[in-house]
C-alpha cells in the first residue's frame, strides 16, 4: 500500500539566539551556499516528498513567505507560545485539508546538515502505524515521521514542548540514526560551524 506522506518543515520562531549572538535575522533567510536556510531545508523535503511540502511560519512571517518558493505556506498567529504551538498549528490545518495525510514528517528549518540517506530510510521505514523519529545526542528527536493515529496527540501540543517529549511517550517507534541532525543553528557560532 502506498502512503500519502506529508512535510512540515518548523520555521515560526523569532530565532532571537542567533540575533542576540550577533546575527541578522530573520534567521530563517540566513544564507548557506547561496541559499537561504528554510529553502535549503525545504528543497530537501521536496526532493523527498515533492508537492507534499508545508512550511509553517510565524514571526516575520511576510519577509520569508516572499523568498520561499516550492511549499504552501501555514501561519501560525500564536507562534509566541512555542514549538509545541506551531506543530499543532500545522498538524490542525494538514488534519483539516481535503488531502488526507496518512503520515507527517516533522522537520525544523535550522537543520540544514541532513542527509536525505537517512530521511529516505525514514520513509521506507513508515508502515502507517507507528513513529519513526531520529535518534542523536543520545536522545529522540525530529525529524519525525508520525502517523495519522497520532496528529490528535500533535493537535495537543503547546508551549516550548515540541515533539521529542511526546516521542519519548511512544513506546512502539522505530529509531534512525541520525548524528547530523544534532547540528541546528540557534546562533551565529553554530553557523561558523558549517
Amino acid at each position: 500500500m502506498t502512503m500519502n506522506i506529508g512535510a512540515v518543515v518548523l520555521a515560526a520562531g523569532a530565532g532571537s539566539r542567533f540575533t542576540n549572538s550577533g546575527g541578522t535575522g530573520p534567521k530563517q533567510l540566513v544564507s548557506i551556499h547561496g541559499l537561504p536556510m528554510l529553502q535549503q531545508v525545504v528543497n530537501q523535503a521536496n526532493t523527498l516528498l515533492p508537492g507534499k511540502v508545508h512550511s509553517l511560519l510565524g514571526s516575520q512571517w511576510q519577509n520569508i513567505e516572499k523568498q520561499l518558493v516550492g511549499c504552501e505556506t501555514i501561519i501560525n498567529p500564536d507562534w509566541q507560545r512555542g514549538l509545541g504551538s506551531s506543530i499543532a498549528c500545522a498538524v490542525k490545518h494538514l488534519a483539516a485539508a481535503p488531502v488526507a495525510y496518512d503520515g507527517l514528517l516533522l522537520m525544523l528549518g535550522d537543520q540544514p546538515l541532513l542527509k536525505n540517506t537517512a530521511l529516505t530510510e525514514m520513509l521506507e521505514l513508515f508502515d502507517g502505524d507507528r513513529a519513526i523519529c531520529a535518534f542523536y545526542a543520545g536522545q529522540v528527536g525530529v525529524p519525525a515521521l508520525f502517523p495519522r493515529s497520532l496528529f490528535s496527540r500533535l493537535i495537543t501540543l503547546d508551549g516550548d514542548s515540541g515533539a521529542r517529549a511526546m516521542l519519548q511517550s511512544v513506546t512502539d517507534k522505530i529509531t534512525v540514526p541520525m548524528p547530523e541532525a544534532a547540528l541546528d543553528i540557534d546562533t551565529v557560532e553554530d553557523l561558523k560551524k558549517l
